[in-house]
């Protein structure tokens, strides 16, 4: 089993990017780390998925050897499932294990697994114990404030996670049960800082480095995980890395950065899945980067009008090459489409859960 101190000399850096399903892909989580994402994760993986010899599962997993340091989050109901997947999963050499226990979907929690664990810190704890003893790859946490129990505080998750062998332990400032539209509370994240004596991670509402700040100021935590927040903009990363407690438009990429950013990223999806399986993908990262400019309604329209992967890429490379006009972020249209966007990618999110096998 390796330790805490192992993590810490591994990830160098303050700023981590969130698993997301259907997101965090290997042409994705590059992007991220050219920005200076300290530490990826990969998609969600099914330690059940693993022991049936899912080839989603195994395919979630896989990372490139350009991507250390690189975590494989894991999710399981069950000790010794949790454990086989990871020995199973030990031979692809990620420098970290993150086992999730913070996932609210109805259909992974009435499984017994993600946040479901936090009212059952007894079973939590036991798979936490089954993964580290295991495996000599160091083990994380990812979980949100409390269940639905009420009686099981941050507090006492933490402590059950240290004491069960977690290394590092990452807590998303919500309960299982609150909705994305209410603010994460970030004194949460303190408390769990007051009773640690492992690193802890604060996530929750980061879209911006003066985010990232203003939450290791507040709460006391080693670093931040970012999630919707490196959705079309990854240059979060690069901002934090660089100390400037700024907004997202700040220092946003020059039109020239931008387009060459978008057009390899796009690309790199379509190399990545192929030509059919890459489209849904690329649509949406490309609206995700277009949303902070004007006219993105008819980039919208062209990257629906064709099912080619090379016409979502050709659309794409034309809107950017245009060089098109940024949005004021504090108008009524900068504000709308913002809020729009981050509904948007909760509401599919949940549905990619819903249809995870």
């Amino acid at each position: 089993m390796r330790t805490t101190e192992d993590i810490v000399n591994k990830i160098k850096g303050k700023a981590l990017l969130a698993p997301m399903l259907a997101t965090t892909d290997i042409p994705f989580r590059r992007v991220c780390r050219e920005y200076g994402a300290a530490l990826t994760c990969t998609e969600m993986v099914s330690a059940a998925g693993i022991l049936r010899s899912s080839s989603r599962s195994f395919r979630n997993a896989v990372f490139g050897p350009d991507e250390h340091p690189i975590a494989i989050q894991i999710v399981a109901a069950d000790p010794d499932d949790g454990a086989a997947a990871a020995v199973e999963l030990q031979r692809l050499q990620p420098d970290l294990f993150d086992l999730n226990c913070g996932c609210p979907s109805d259909r992974v929690c009435e499984a017994g697994a993600g946040a479901q664990l936090l009212d059952d810190l007894s079973r939590f704890g036991a798979i936490i114990e089954a993964v580290s003893n295991a495996t000599t790859i160091p083990v994380s946490v990812k979980v949100r404030n409390r269940g639905i129990n009420a009686k099981q505080s941050v507090r006492d998750i933490v402590r059950t996670a240290q004491d069960s062998g977690a290394a590092m332990i990452t807590i998303h400032a919500r309960t299982r049960s609150t909705p994305y539209g209410v603010a994460a509370d970030w004194t949460h994240i303190a408390d769990a800082v007051s009773v640690a004596r492992i690193p802890v991670t604060g996530n929750g509402d980061i879209f911006s480095a003066a985010d990232a700040f203003r939450m290791m100021d507040e709460t006391g935590c080693h670093s931040v995980m970012v999630a919707r927040g490196a959705l079309g903009t990854p240059w979060i990363f690069r901002d934090i890395a660089q100390g400037r407690s700024s907004n997202i438009h700040e220092h946003a990429p020059e039109p020239a950065e931008l387009h060459a950013l978008v057009v390899q990223h796009l690309g790199s999806l379509r190399d990545e899945f192929g030509p059919i399986r890459a489209v849904p993908r690329m649509r949406k990262h490309a609206l995700w980067y277009a949303r902070r400019f004007q006219e993105s309604a008819a980039l919208r329209r062209a990257l629906f009008a064709d099912e080619s992967a090379d016409a979502v890429l050709d659309a794409t490379d034309r809107y950017f090459a245009a060089e098109p006009r940024p949005l004021d972020p504090d108008g009524s249209d900068g504000r709308r489409i913002e809020a729009a966007f981050r509904e948007r990618v909760l509401y599919w999110i949940a549905s990619v859960l819903q249809t995870q096998g």
